[in-house]
């Protein structure tokens, strides 16, 4: 029991933060396929950085609009404790606070950080994300996450699905062995989408394609992103 609230405590932040790392800098070695995710690992500066790929059913919008939605993420992040948008600075660049319940002895987590969605192509949208300070971040409720980095790459293969990417590489903060934190990160990507399936599985069913209504999601387009 032990082991698995560390476990949450060091993933759930790792979907939150972090800088833009070039992918092709990295080479990625397969460890795993489970669940329809393929997870895969590379070594960054003495640290290890995960990735995991997958299929998910639902449009682009809808996978971010649930990335970014701080009412939601009790839903799909485990020990969720609170989070709110501390700032739109416009619709594609938002900075946002998060916070984790840890396990009794450890401190709680929190964590401040920047969300920038950027179109890479009219099928590819890529979603990233690093810490940053703001002059209205709240208090540390204990101790201060700072990621890496992460991203979500979401590449529209056919109408209605999506061939998703999410790449990772933590510092969770405080005195958590590395060993630890990598044996962690080797099961997030497959945790992080099966809780995102589930709620593009909700989005689903409230807007069963018969009874969807005109404008009830907004479509992302190309012009309304960055390049």
């Amino acid at each position: 029991m032990m082991l698995r609230s560390l476990q949450i405590l060091l993933l759930v932040f790792l979907s939150s933060v972090g800088y833009d790392l070039p992918a092709r800098e990295l080479t990625w070695e397969k460890v795993k396929h489970e669940k329809g995710v393929t997870v895969y690992k590379a070594t960054v500066e003495n640290r290890v950085a995960f990735r995991g790929i997958g299929e998910m059913n639902g449009r682009p919008d809808e996978l971010i609009t649930i990335i970014e939605n701080p009412n939601g993420w009790e839903n799909w992040i485990e020990n969720f404790k609170l989070g709110k948008l501390i700032e739109e600075k416009n619709h594609n660049h938002k900075i946002f606070y998060q916070a984790i319940k840890s396990p009794f002895p450890l401190s709680d987590r929190d964590v401040v950080f920047e969300s920038k969605i950027l179109r890479d192509s009219p099928d590819k949208i890529r979603i990233e994300m690093k810490s940053v300070t703001h002059p209205n971040e709240p208090k540390s409720i204990g101790v201060r996450m700072n990621i890496i980095f992460t991203r979500y790459i979401i590449e529209t293969m056919k109408e209605g699905t999506m061939r998703v990417t999410f790449e990772t590489l933590s510092k969770p903060g405080g005195a958590l062995p590395d060993f630890l934190v990598n044996w962690a990160s080797e099961s997030y990507p497959i945790t992080l989408f099966e809780g995102l399936r589930k709620e593009l599985d909700k989005i689903k069913k409230l807007n069963p394609p018969s009874r969807k209504k005109e404008g009830s999601f907004k479509k992302l387009k190309l012009g309304d992103l960055e390049n």
